[in-house]
C-alpha cells in the first residue's frame, strides 16, 4: 500500500532545526501525528536530547528516557507515535545521504515511518522543492534533503513521497532578495 507523508509546518521546523543544531553529528527524534490508509500526517517532531551515544555516523538513544517520552505523548496530545526521524550529516568528504543504513532498517517497526535528513555544506543556495519523493532546499549554508520510509506489515520498507506545502512556500514568504 502506498503511503504519502505530509509534514506540518511544526514538524518541518522541528526536523530541520534539530538537524542543523547538531550538524556534524546525527540527531534523533520521535514523530507524532495521525495515520490513515493513504497518508501519514506528521504534526510534531520531538527531538530526543538525552541520547546515549551521538557520533558522525550514528545515534543510539537512551531507551529508558525514550520510553518515558513515549509514555507521556498520549497524556499530552491525542496523537499517535508514528516513528522516528534522524539525520545523516556530511563528515569530511563523505556527503550525508537519505538512504537507510542497515541499522536504520533493523530498528524500524512495522507500520512505522522513518524520516532521514541528509545535511551537507551547501555550495550554492537553492529553493525548497518537492522533487521525486524527497523534499530539498538550503538554509543558512546547509543543503538539506528529507526522505521518508514506511515499513509495511509484511516487513517490506518502501520509500514514501514527502509533502510539505509550508516548506515549498517558505522561500516565497521568507527569502531575502
Amino acid at each position: 500500500m502506498y503511503k504519502e507523508i505530509l509534514l506540518s509546518d511544526k514538524a518541518f521546523i522541528g526536523i530541520v532545526l534539530s538537524s542543523v543544531e547538531v550538524y556534524k553529528k546525527e540527531c534523533l527524534g520521535a514523530l507524532v501525528g495521525v495515520q490513515t490508509l493513504e497518508q501519514i500526517i506528521v504534526e510534531h517532531a520531538i527531538p530526543f536530547q538525552a541520547v546515549a551515544k551521538r557520533t558522525f555516523t550514528e545515534v543510539k538513544p537512551n531507551w529508558r528516557k525514550e520510553l518515558k517520552v513515549n509514555e507521556l505523548i498520549p497524556q499530552l496530545m491525542h496523537l499517535q507515535k508514528l516513528g522516528y526521524f534522524h539525520s545523516h550529516p556530511q563528515f569530511g568528504d563523505h556527503r550525508g545521504e537519505t538512504s537507510l543504513s542497515k541499522y536504520d532498517k533493523e530498528s524500524m517497526q512495522e507500520t512505522e515511518i522513518e524520516i532521514v535528513v541528509a545535511i551537507n555544506e551547501a555550495k550554492r543556495s537553492s529553493w525548497w522543492t518537492e522533487s521525486g519523493k524527497e523534499l530539498s532546499g538550503t538554509l543558512e549554508g546547509h543543503n538539506i534533503r528529507i526522505a521518508g520510509f514506511y515499513r509495511e506489515e509484511n516487513g517490506r520498507i518502501k520509500k514514501c513521497k514527502i509533502v510539505c506545502s509550508y516548506a515549498v512556500g517558505f522561500d516565497y514568504a521568507f527569502r531575502r532578495r
